[in-house]
């Protein structure tokens, strides 16, 4: 073995030629279950879809620079991590009735690239509450939606998240500015929060004069030196962006880096997976056939297989291989859940320097509700944010308010749809329901040959009615905040929250689910699933951290069945 690998478009130790276990994308869940597996000295490839931007990731001797910067053309415009729609389309339709498709396009694609969407994610690490896992008892009912209960509960992975929250490194509230709502934790965050953005201040100021409860949002950004990496220096670009020093604690620069160390994971990227290879009686998986940087289709065998490229990929690579491996339940796609985001938007007269700063340093949860109280219905953490978008500020002003010369320069310098902003970001439950789905497209296919995702969504009442009560209360926090306008921005059309669950939803009846508490298939006896496709329901906070956390369960039950918590280490 030699690390840092020198085969080009790969990572780790590529002297590898056998695998106890092949796992499909790199991002969160997929760099948390290799992380695990190969502690326990598990051979482990990993292949990636997209390129990697982390130049020797598997150097022993230290992380290099990564290619990021705070480059809005390079990251907004020019898409460097971004699914190229020309490449790899999606389509979209609200509904069958719709025909094939009424939208081709940025279908809520997530990044392609080692690492995973968490790269350009501003890395918001909130814990579900124990409620969360019971919705389909405690909501009971309710027509056209489909909650379920989760198999496993918040007492059981109450421990993974603490092994993920050190082990990646969260900075998180103390007891004097915590969240009341927040569920029991058997260990403190390891790091405690950094300051605050000054626009965050301003509204948290004004949400505890109307009687709720900010607090420092939880956020897996380094607010000291963690494991190697530096403090962050709040330099204002961390949504949409990879950050440029490493302090925030992505899955590439954390998990995955620790498991290629290890000598036991080698990662081929630019590899884009056609099919797996199924037995002829669709109950094991023999192979995998991926495309490889050169065009060449290859054939890799392993004992088991396990799917982490997306709820929505992992699912249509299910699909490319046979409509009917493991489907005998139906619900293979069904389920699709984004997070509802309600965004209330407010004007100062003032600055608020929002390029300073994390994007989102405070929020609030007093808005999650409770089940089936009509006077806190269930939606979601209220962010607290701003924007730092400069390019596309200047932007705005000149396609959409078609301003040029000197009143565009005014604006520019003014900035008063940027610096003078004050965003509220509602995170949302949305109502599972098997009629949200994606499929394959019958008739669009992607640059590799392969048919093209479809989704079918709509929005239910449930979440709209949701929306319409607390979006005013949003408002008047606005007011209070001393915003001269206040702005409820239109729900997205397809959906642009990039929180993407559901499609391979896990439970214990194989009639009514497609894995099992264990994250493996009910019908293939080697396949399992570690990403968002396993939640039955998608909670009112960030789903990441759950993410990793129930990755970590099903790769610690891969490890140790009998008791997976034999693997954790920090409780």
């Amino acid at each position: 073995m030699s690390l840092p690998s020198t085969t080009p478009n790969v990572l780790g130790d590529a002297s590898l030629a056998t695998f106890d276990t092949i796992i499909i994308g790199s991002g969160a869940g997929g760099s948390t279950v290799a992380w695990t597996l190969a502690k326990a000295g598990h051979k482990v490839l990993v292949l990636e879809a997209g390129d990697n931007h982390f130049p020797k990731l598997d150097d022993p001797s230290g992380l290099a620079p990564p290619v990021f910067a705070n480059d809005e053309l390079k990251l907004q415009v020019r898409s460097l991590i971004a699914q190229d729609a020309l490449i790899e389309p999606r389509s979209y339709r609200a509904t069958a009735t719709d025909g094939d498709r009424t939208f081709v396009g940025d279908a809520n694609a997530l990044p392609h690239n080692v690492g995973g969407a968490a790269v350009h994610a501003d890395m918001k690490y909130p814990r579900f509450r124990p409620t969360d896992f019971q919705l389909g008892t405690l909501l009971g009912a309710i027509p056209g939606a489909s909650f379920a209960d989760w198999p496993v509960d918040y007492t059981a992975l109450e421990r993974f998240y603490v092994e993920i929250e050190h082990a990646v490194g969260v900075q998180g509230p103390e007891t004097t500015n915590a969240d009341p709502f927040a569920p029991a934790k058997s260990k403190p965050y390891p790091m405690p929060p950094a300051l605050p953005m000054f626009a965050n201040s301003i509204l948290a100021d004004a949400a505890r004069r109307l009687g709720y409860h900010p607090f420092a949002y939880p956020t897996a950004v380094t607010s000291r030196p963690y494991r190697g990496r530096p403090a962050c220096i709040d330099c204002g670009f961390c949504s949409g962006y990879g950050c440029p020093t490493h302090a925030k604690s992505s899955p590439a620069v954390t998990l995955l880096r620790e498991a290629l160390l290890t000598g036991n994971v080698q990662l081929r990227f630019n590899s884009a997976v056609m099919r797996l290879v199924a037995s002829s009686s669709n109950t094991s998986i023999t192979a995998v056939e991926y495309m490889d940087p050169n065009g060449a289709l290859q054939r890799v065998t392993a004992d088991r297989f396990i799917l982490a490229a997306s709820a929505p990929e992992s699912a249509r690579i299910l699909m490319m291989t046979d409509l009917a491996l493991g489907n005998s339940s139906g619900m293979v796609g069904r389920n699709l859940m984004f997070h509802f985001q309600t965004q209330v938007i407010g004007v100062l007269r003032d600055r608020v320097h929002g390029h300073r700063g994390r994007s989102v340093t405070m929020g609030f949860s007093d808005f999650r509700g409770t089940p089936n109280d009509p006077d806190h219905p269930l939606g979601g953490i209220i962010e607290l944010a701003t924007s730092s978008d400069l390019i596309g500020e200047a932007k705005n002003y000149a396609f959409s308010l078609q301003k040029t010369g000197d009143a565009l320069r005014t604006l520019i310098q003014q900035s008063p749809l940027r610096d003078k902003l004050l965003a509220m970001i509602m995170q949302a439950e949305d109502a599972p329901q098997a009629t949200n789905r994606v499929d394959l497209d019958p008739q669009l296919r992607d640059a590799y040959g392969r048919p093209a995702l479809r989704i079918t969504y709509a929005n239910h009442k449930w979440e709209l009615d949701t929306r319409d009560f607390y979006a005013p209360k949003m408002l008047a926090i606005q007011e209070a905040a001393g915003a001269q306008f206040g702005i409820i921005a239109p729900a997205d059309t397809p959906s642009a929250s990039r929180h993407v669950m559901g499609t391979l939803r896990m439970g214990n009846d194989p009639t009514t689910s497609v894995c099992d508490r264990t994250g493996k298939f009910h019908d293939v006896g080697n396949l399992w699933c570690a990403d968002g496709g396993l939640f039955p329901t998608s909670s009112g906070f960030n789903p990441t951290l759950t993410l990793q956390a129930l990755a970590l369960w099903v790769g610690a039950n891969i490890v140790s069945p009998g008791d997976p918590t034999a693997v954790l280490v920090e409780s």
